[in-house]
């Protein structure tokens, strides 16, 4: 579930707490979880900066970074208390980092700096800092797609850090179908969903992210987020412009809120 906000405000939180200090100790306990890693860090080694693309944290140390990334169930802990759906262990100078994954579709990975290279390169541009030129290569790729405009964005190679939550809030507060063929829309509709996407990540990376029923989401500290608060669209019973019912219908097998009277559908 955790999505750009949610990331972001991990990776803001743990920058705060850890950035100066060595790495002691660095342990992987599930085998899925380091299924895609093949290095060993370096121990002693300091932490010079914690960045991220998309959903993917990185803690950049000198000779290499160790990529994060949450999946569906995972969390960041600091310093808390293992228990069994701790997977990864990251002990610090003064602090611990407990990684946690209910359903493992996360991962940890060390990269070296050539490799942390290739890998930014196979995400598509980070949807919190699109560039001019970057807004003009989504949309020409989006000419030669035959998909839809929710499928678009939600992958990760044509723009990444967008997932089902906040795609919904995009597409409504567009007032675009999320059924809409990306290589029929207009210049005027993509400013609308660009403009959008600054306004909601924004908007929830003040919020800390969302924390849903489940209550699977939170901060390294145990904080949870607040955006839950102030969502227009996902998991509402009515629209909020025009008061109308408001459809809930699966795409992909993803739930997709729509307003049918100002979401609609033009191909």
């Amino acid at each position: 579930m955790p999505e750009l906000p949610e990331v972001e405000s991990v990776r803001k939180s743990l920058t705060s707490a850890l950035i100066g200090q060595k790495l002691i100790k660095f342990k992987i306990l599930d085998k899925r979880i380091g299924r895609f890693n093949s290095r060993t860090p370096v121990l002693g080694s300091k932490l010079i900066s914690i960045n991220r693309k998309g959903k993917v944290i990185f803690l950049d140390f000198l000779s290499f970074s160790i990529a994060i990334h949450l999946g569906m169930t995972g969390r960041v802990m600091l310093n808390a208390k293992p228990n069994k759906f701790t997977h990864v262990i990251l002990d610090f100078e003064k602090d611990k980092v407990n990684y946690q994954d209910v359903r493992k579709f996360g991962f940890i990975k060390v990269v070296n700096k050539i490799e942390l290279k290739q890998y930014l390169l196979n995400l598509g541009p980070d949807s919190l800092n699109l560039k001019y030129l970057e807004k003009l290569e989504i949309i020409e790729n989006s000419k030669r797609k035959k998909q839809n405009i929710k499928k678009f964005l939600l992958d990760q190679k044509n723009i990444s850090g967008i997932g089902n939550i906040y795609c919904n809030e995009i597409l409504y507060l567009s007032k675009i179908h999320p059924d809409t063929k990306v290589s029929n829309m207009s210049e005027n509709e993509w400013k609308l969903i660009f403009n959008n996407i600054k306004k909601v990540l924004n908007s929830a990376i003040k919020n800390n992210g969302t924390t849903l029923e489940d209550l699977s989401y939170f901060l390294p500290n145990g904080e949870y987020g607040k955006n839950q608060n102030f969502l227009k669209i996902y998991q509402k019973d009515k629209c909020n412009f025009c008061k109308s019912k408001v459809d809930k219908i699966y795409i992909d097998k993803r739930a997709t809120y729509i307003c049918g009277k100002c979401q609609k559908l033009i191909n």
